[in-house]
């Protein structure tokens, strides 16, 4: 009897992705992204972590058979472009160096929805003395290499008329900066929010991004394979409707300690570090999906700072690489016109 029953539903599923398939629609949409949970439970923040924790897509495409599938990954970017690189997955969260990483050794992605303004954090041990830039020189410090964060470190080192060489760069992840740090085996670390949890530790944290201008934060991006969008446009639409919707909910700060706790219970990292992370932020540049001058700007830059670092070897060209057309359409869809301005490169308004 349970053979029978396995039979049975494997036909059922069967049947279920023919029918998706007839109608144009996918069998499955395979989603990735490096998790970022401090707990057991795979996390990512913005409008696609609210997307998984509310199982938005499920829901959304139940009715028309398409499965959804989620991967987190540990590795976080090299991992995610090596699932894109073997056709294992259809749409991702990346921050900007990984996409351009992949993109520039010939993965086929476009980007569909910005993501940007990310802090970043310097945490040091007491016994360093650092209190500014100046006083890295020399020093261990802890960047993450290959992701989001090395280019923002890069970008405050250049404000400082420093380089990389100026300091003793260690290449470790976050959590294992945060244990190296805690241990006293290294000076500090460039990293984001979960750093912060250390100040209990006796870390300090003399600078960040909070008093830089926004240029210095982090940015990323959705990216979707460019078959899939030639395949199943409708499809693409709809998922980018339902993230600019998240987007927009996130954008108001009303909705502010909600999210905090909605964040929290799915990544086991404390509700205070998400509230020090935007507290003073300007939620809706924050949170703004547009594929706007600011984020072309940025990821021009970045692109340019991975080849000087020698990350990459081609160029990306950023033109042929967005693809604003699907969140435009879900702005105007959902009457968003007014909320999210179009900013310039620094991250201002545009006045036309």
């Amino acid at each position: 009897m349970p053979r029978l029953l396995k039979l049975l539903a494997s036909a059922m599923l069967a049947v279920t992705a023919s029918l998706a398939l007839a109608a144009g629609q996918p069998a499955s949409i395979r989603i990735g992204s490096p998790d970022q949970s401090a707990g057991n439970k795979p996390f990512i923040a913005g409008p696609l972590g609210l997307a998984h924790i509310h199982q938005q897509l499920e829901q959304a495409f139940a009715a028309d058979g398409v499965k959804i599938e989620w991967h987190f990954f540990k590795g976080a970017g090299p991992a995610v472009n090596e699932a894109f690189a073997n056709r294992q997955l259809d749409i991702a969260y990346l921050g900007d160096l990984a996409a351009i990483i992949g993109r520039a050794s010939g993965l086929e992605t476009r980007v569909l929805l910005g993501s940007r303004g990310a802090n970043m954090y310097l945490a040091a041990t007491p016994e360093s003395s650092i209190e500014g830039l100046e006083d890295l020189k020399g020093k261990r410090i802890s960047v993450y290499r290959g992701t989001a964060d090395q280019l923002s470190f890069a970008r405050v080192l250049a404000s400082a008329g420093l380089k990389e060489r100026d300091l003793r760069i260690v290449s470790l992840d976050w959590s294992a900066a945060r244990a190296a740090l805690a241990a006293r085996q290294i000076d500090a670390a460039w990293s984001g929010m979960g750093i912060l949890a250390l100040e209990a530790q006796g870390i300090e944290f003399p600078f960040g991004t909070k008093q830089l201008p926004v240029t210095s934060t982090t940015q990323g991006a959705l990216l979707a394979s460019a078959d899939f969008i030639q395949r199943y446009p409708q499809a693409t639409q709809k998922l980018v409707d339902i993230l600019v919707g998240n987007a927009a909910w996130i954008s108001d700060a009303r909705n502010q300690d909600e999210y905090i706790d909605l964040l929290a219970s799915q990544s086991s990292i404390p509700a205070a570090l998400f509230t020090r992370e935007l507290q003073g932020d300007d939620l809706v540049l924050r949170n703004s999906p547009r594929l706007d001058d600011f984020l072309r700007a940025s990821f021009q830059d970045s692109g340019e700072q991975a080849r000087a670092l020698g990350l990459t070897r081609r160029p990306v060209e950023i033109d042929a690489w967005f693809e604003p057309s699907f969140v435009e359409n879900a702005i105007v869809r959902q009457g968003l016109q007014l909320l999210w301005p179009r900013y310039d490169h620094d991250g201002e308004p545009a006045t036309d």
